[in-house]
């Protein structure tokens, strides 16, 4: 399965920290429940509705894990749209290909995904496209 990992070299250094004390799949989670803010870590003392929202994203281990290296820190989460795009177009690239191997059609290969991901189906053609493209240009 493809993660953060893969494109690494897009995250800032901030996340890149997280991602050190807590790992991609946590890094990503916790990127789509506050990416975008400033957000101050507690001390994780005290059961606050911010201890919570970190909880509920990453669960508890990971949770003070974070607060161990940030607590009483207050950081600019960013939202690492770029990043977070590139990955969700090789996670369904990578799905619609293997629909394809199980032999399913293009077409139902994308009616199937579009919902999964939340894109429309031209967004998904066109992430099939730009593969195509680049592979085509990779011939010449």
């Amino acid at each position: 399965d493809y993660g953060l990992s893969t494109v690494h070299c897009y995250l800032p250094e901030i996340v890149q920290d997280i991602v050190d004390v807590i790992g991609y799949a946590s890094t990503e989670a916790l990127l789509r429940a506050i990416g975008g803010t400033t957000f101050a870590f507690g001390r994780g003392v005290k059961d606050t509705p911010r201890l919570q929202i970190l909880i509920k994203a990453i669960g508890a281990a990971k949770t003070y894990q974070l607060l161990a290296v940030f607590g009483g820190s207050e950081e600019y989460i960013p939202r690492c749209d770029k990043a977070l795009k590139m990955l969700r177009n090789i996670r369904f690239k990578e799905d619609y290909l293997q629909l394809k191997l199980a032999g399913k059609s293009a077409t139902m290969a994308i009616m199937e995904l579009c919902p999964k991901y939340g894109i429309t189906d031209r967004t998904g053609w066109d992430i099939i496209r730009i593969e195509s493209l680049s592979k085509q240009q990779d011939l010449f």
